[in-house]
């Protein structure tokens, strides 16, 4: 790919605006895709994107596109930052457009609701001819990022000069970029830290402590790595940006909208009236499959399913927290 050819983002948001805005300012082009004809226009016509950053001028390199198809003629590196819901669909109307050269980046994080596949099992399904599935991932608040703050980010590939080729579409001047060749992990730690995220909300709402908070997400970091493992991940991969990172940012900040409908939860809100509260809430529906899954792997994921049972009104808050009180000890790592 040269500087001159294009990039392309799937979805408008506030995360795929950011992730516009950032690769702008680096010097690319960038054709920014969305289903609403109204944000495809504002950008066009007024370099904004009033619907997610009302007082805020894009740069002129941003361009709004309204085909999926011009996009895939015109960009080989194509970013997804649409919901994870939204993949499957996205991904069904963007592969017969897609060829062997084109490289998909899922800075969505999530699975598929239907059976909890990683989303690059969800585009390698849709588009077989690609052979090249990237995940960029990490702590960040798309919001920082769009305001020029340091971020720091993983870029997860098997091809290390695709691994390269991400990285220089960013500026180094407040975007660091690290490599992995672990797709499976990155994903892991981007769509598990939503649930502990819930449970941190959870035991802050209770009025447990900030010793109570600590060690729930250390050990959940135990979990999210024996869960990456099982798909075929690595579990140092989980102690990096892609899992603890990610984690400490979600798990501590009421900017979080996981954390936040954790915490009224654990003041006694039915989970029902949080959600409507806060909005969308990814960790909610991350719960259940990571505990369906979990079982048919035969993890034991303790943190995870209490936090399931939770949400679906099998268990109180507290009840939940005296179980985990209650299981037997155990070495802090096994042999």
């Amino acid at each position: 790919m040269t500087d001159k050819q294009p990039v392309g983002v799937v979805g408008a948001g506030a995360w795929g605006t950011a992730l516009a805005q950032a690769m702008a300012v680096q010097g690319r082009k960038v054709l920014l895709w969305d289903r609403d004809d109204a944000v495809v226009a504002d950008l066009n016509r007024r370099h904004e994107n009033r619907k997610r950053y009302p007082t805020v001028t894009l740069h002129d390199n941003i361009s709004g596109c309204a085909s999926l198809a011009d996009m895939a003629k015109q960009c080989r590196l194509i970013t997804v930052a649409v919901p994870s819901e939204a993949n499957t669909a996205i991904a069904a109307q963007m592969s017969v457009h897609l060829t062997a050269d084109h490289v998909v980046i899922l800075a969505s994080k999530g699975f598929r609701e239907s059976d909890g596949a990683l989303l690059s099992t969800v585009w390698k399904e849709a588009a077989r001819q690609l052979k090249h599935i990237a995940v960029f991932t990490g702590p960040s608040f798309a919001r920082e990022l769009l305001e020029q703050k340091i971020t720091s980010c993983v870029v997860a590939a098997e091809s290390a000069a695709v691994r390269e080729e991400i990285i220089a579409c960013y500026p180094t001047r407040y975007v660091r970029l690290y490599e992995s060749d672990d797709v499976t992990g990155a994903q892991v730690g981007g769509a598990i830290k939503n649930i502990l995220a819930i449970a941190a909300g959870m035991l802050d709402g209770l009025g447990l402590g900030n010793n109570a908070r600590a060690a729930m997400l250390t050990r959940g970091l135990v979990e999210m790595g024996r869960y990456a493992k099982a798909l075929g991940g690595k579990e140092m991969t989980i102690w990096g940006l892609s899992g603890m990172g990610d984690l400490l940012l979600t798990a501590t900040s009421t900017l979080s909208r996981n954390y936040r409908f954790g915490q009224l939860v654990g003041r006694g809100i039915p989970s029902a009236e949080a959600k409507l509260r806060i909005g969308t809430v990814e960790g909610l529906i991350a719960a259940r499959i990571v505990t369906v899954q979990a079982q048919a792997h035969g993890l034991d994921l303790a943190i995870v399913s209490a936090v399931d049972g939770i949400l679906h009104g099998d268990v109180t808050p507290l009840r939940a927290v005296e179980y985990l009180m209650q299981r037997p000890r155990t070495k802090e790592f096994a042999a």
